[in-house]
C-alpha cells in the first residue's frame, strides 16, 4: 500500500486509474514489491480509500520523505534534485501550414496562375494550333 500511495502522489492519479496502471505496468507493481506476475489486483480498490484515512495527511507526508530521503541515500537521486523544480508551462504554435490552410492554398493557386501564364506563350510560339495525332 505504501509503494501505491507513493505512485499515486507522484502520478496525481485518482485510485481508479492507479489500479488500472498497475494492472498494465509491470514496473508500478515491481515498484510495489510484486515478485510474480498476476492478473488481477491482489486488494481491493475500496482498500486504498481506508488506508489513506487511516494514515492522514501527516503520514503519508513522513512517508514521502522518507522516500526521498532513502533515494538520497541510496544514490538514485541526488540533494540537489529537490532544490528547484523547473516547470515550462509555455505553449509556442509551430509554424506549419497544413494542407487546410487558406493562405497555403491561395498560395498554391497563385502559383499555378503565374506557372500557366508563363508557360502559355512559350508552349507554341509558333501559335500554330496543334495537331492531335
Amino acid at each position: 500500500m505504501a509503494g501505491l500511495a507513493i505512485l499515486k502522489h507522484t502520478d496525481d492519479l485518482s485510485d481508479e486509474v492507479l489500479c488500472e496502471r498497475w494492472l498494465d505496468n509491470p514496473y508500478y507493481r515491481l515498484f510495489c514489491g510484486e515478485e510474480f506476475f498476476c492478473h488481477k489486483l491482489p486488494f481491493e480498490r475500496s482498500s486504498l480509500t481506508r488506508w489513506r484515512q487511516r494514515m492522514g495527511e501527516e503520514k503519508a507526508n513522513a512517508l514521502l520523505q522518507e522516500s526521498l530521503s532513502v533515494a538520497t541515500r541510496t544514490g538514485a537521486a541526488r540533494p540537489s534534485d529537490f532544490t528547484k523544480v523547473i516547470v515550462d508551462t509555455t505553449v509556442q504554435e509551430k509554424a506549419v501550414a497544413f494542407p487546410t490552410d487558406a493562405r497555403l492554398m491561395h498560395r498554391a493557386r497563385a502559383s499555378c496562375g503565374l506557372r500557366k501564364s508563363m508557360a502559355s506563350p512559350c508552349a507554341n510560339p509558333t501559335g500554330e494550333k496543334a495537331s492531335s495525332r
